[in-house]
This record gives structure tokens, sequence and C-alpha cells, in this order.
């Protein structure tokens, strides 16, 4: 009985271990938004990489015609399918703390986003 645990428990650790790895990798994603009547696209590519619990990488934005800025995530954490993080993306008007959070999905990543005092935005993402 005590090796049924015991293997029982390791498999359940090795599936968590499988989840993070699943993340690791780059992901695209395209959104369109309508700020002052003029719609323009966001694009962001994700460079996630796993290490246990943990979750590090950057992110790469650009929006509409501007120049793609790479942001650094903090805070990263995955456990199973599911992870979060942190961004700040310094700009001349201040800087813009958001929270990101969401779910592993075969070869996507779902989930919203949130500036600080905002309301969640959705976001998808593909596996490049």
């Amino acid at each position: 009985m005590k090796t049924l645990v015991s293997l029982s428990l390791m498999l359940c650790l090795l599936s968590g271990l499988a989840f993070a790895a699943a993340i690791d990798g780059k992901w695209y994603s395209e959104r369109k938004m309508n700020r002052d009547g003029q719609e323009f696209v966001i694009k962001t590519t994700f460079d996630l990489k796993s290490d246990g619990a943990k979750l590090t990488g950057t992110l790469t934005m650009a929006f509409g015609d501007m120049e793609p800025r790479s942001i650094t995530i903090s805070d990263g954490k995955i456990d199973g399918a599911k992870f979060s993080f942190t961004t700040v993306m310094q700009t001349p008007n201040g800087d813009f703390k958001s929270n990101w959070e969401g779910t592993v999905e075969g070869d996507a990543i779902k989930g919203t986003s949130a500036r600080e005092g905002g309301e969640p935005r959705p976001f998808e993402a593909k596996r490049q």
C-alpha cells in the first residue's frame, strides 16, 4: 500500500512538471482594439520558460505602427496548466502594471490580462 501511495504521488508530481514544460517556448497573439474611434492591432509575442513552479520570460508588444517593446515578466507562477505573471510597461505617461493569468490548452494559451484598476481583457496566443 505504501508503494502504491508513493507511486501515485510521484505520477502527480511528474504530470505537474509536464504541464509546466508545455508552456516553454514562444507564443503569438493579435488583438484588435478600438481607442478614440481608431482601430489598431496589438501584436504580442510571449517568450516563456518554466522552472518547476516558477515562470519567467518576456513579452514583446507592438501597438499599431509603434516600435515593439520588450517587457520582462515578474512574479511568474505555474501550477499544472494554470499560469500567472505580472508585467510593468514604462511609458511617458507613467508605469502600467498588468496582471496576466490563464491556462495552457495544447498549442494555445488562453486567459486574461488586466491593467491595475482596469477590466480584464481576454487573450489567446498560439504556439510558434
